[in-house]
């Protein structure tokens, strides 16, 4: 199953590169495909994640999830 996730804050590839690592450290993830021009987030999920773990996973960055 695929959860998208909206992103507020990345402005290069690093911050790419951040995210996919925060997301895919999450339990139940598979895979994160970032996309920096979309400003989103595709996860790849066992099933569907929370808000809150979302918001946890990116809690120590610069970056935000948009609702």
């Amino acid at each position: 199953m695929n959860q998208t996730v909206k992103i507020e804050g990345m402005k290069c590839a690093g911050c790419v590169g951040i995210v996919k690592e925060k997301f895919e450290a999450l339990s139940g993830v598979r895979e994160a495909e970032v996309n920096l021009a979309e400003k989103k987030a595709v996860l790849s999920v066992e099933q569907e994640l929370s808000q809150t773990e979302l918001e946890q996973a990116l809690a120590e960055t610069k970056f935000t999830i948009i609702k």
